[in-house]
């Protein structure tokens, strides 16, 4: 795993975070989220709860769902370069790309590793996965665990708590500088993200995909029964394959913070300043 800059931060009499002093990213992360628990915990709860309502279904199980769609496994494997040289890259309010084989030996070239949970899978032992953004430097990884059911893809198992199957990276090429505010506010925001969504727990969850009207792929959610889960869909995703691959180009470039609209103080904004 490649080195961090040494970064030494200490905790001041008030208990917040003195960032300007050196220590390794990895142990800032460490800090910063124990320094923070109680304020994460509440946006953790807080998600939980959106989470929850969003798993509702929509309507009642359809006999033929996971018979619908595309075989996005079959038409990928039909493409130049097949599951190896090819992936799916998602952008919207989430950008992701996620690969349906073995993930390229070169995709993290220019990315260090922060941390990782206690069941995570290295991209390059993993056997398929998706990289997420998280921040304008970061991103998690999250190996494959999915069987196929017709032309549909489910969880093996539901996940207690997603932050133990989830690897997070950063970009080496904007190293962390603790006289940036951008800097900080990255740092900041990826930590926020990490927990809010590594503190999720979820059932079993089941993907179709079809194409609309206008010929867009779009990703469909269904629980193993049937039932669809509408309020997961978002049609605003921008769904395509691809077979050339750089994270910072496709994912962070395409990131936009959660929290730069809100009007009152955001959870980054809470993290940085507990009082």
């Amino acid at each position: 795993m490649p080195e961090s800059t040494p970064l030494v931060a200490e905790g001041n009499e008030t208990g917040e975070v003195d960032a300007s002093t050196f220590l390794p990213v990895a142990e800032f992360w460490q800090m910063m989220q124990s320094e923070m628990a109680e304020d994460l915990q509440e946006f953790r709860e807080s998600i939980e709860t959106e989470f929850r309502a969003a798993l509702v279904p929509t309507g009642e199980a359809e006999t033929d769902w996971n018979t619908k769609g595309v075989d996005l496994l079959g038409h990928i494997d039909s493409l130049p370069g097949g599951i190896a040289n090819n992936g799916l890259l998602t952008l919207g309010e989430v950008p992701s790309l996620e690969f349906l084989g073995k993930i390229p030996a070169d995709i993290l070239a220019d990315w260090e590793f922060v941390q990782a949970g206690p069941k995570a899978v290295s991209p390059l032992e993993a056997k398929g996965g998706v990289f997420v953004a998280i921040s304008p430097n970061h991103v998690v990884f999250l190996a494959d665990d999915e069987i196929r059911t017709g032309n549909a893809s489910c969880m093996k198992s539901p996940v207690e708590r997603a932050s133990d199957h989830v690897t997070v990276y950063r970009y080496s090429g904007t190293p962390f500088d603790p006289d940036s505010d951008a800097s900080l506010e990255a740092e900041t925001e990826a930590i926020v993200m990490y927990n809010m969504m590594g503190g999720l727990s979820s059932p079993v969850i089941c993907s179709i995909f079809q194409r609309d009207q206008e010929g867009r792929l779009l990703n469909l959610a269904y629980t193993p029964d049937g039932r669809p889960l509408g309020q997961m869909d978002d049609e605003k995703d921008r769904l395509q394959i691809v077979s050339e691959f750089n994270l910072y180009e496709q994912l962070n470039a395409n990131y936009t913070s959660a929290f730069t609209d809100d009007e009152s103080a955001s959870p980054a904004e809470a993290v940085r300043d507990p009082s």
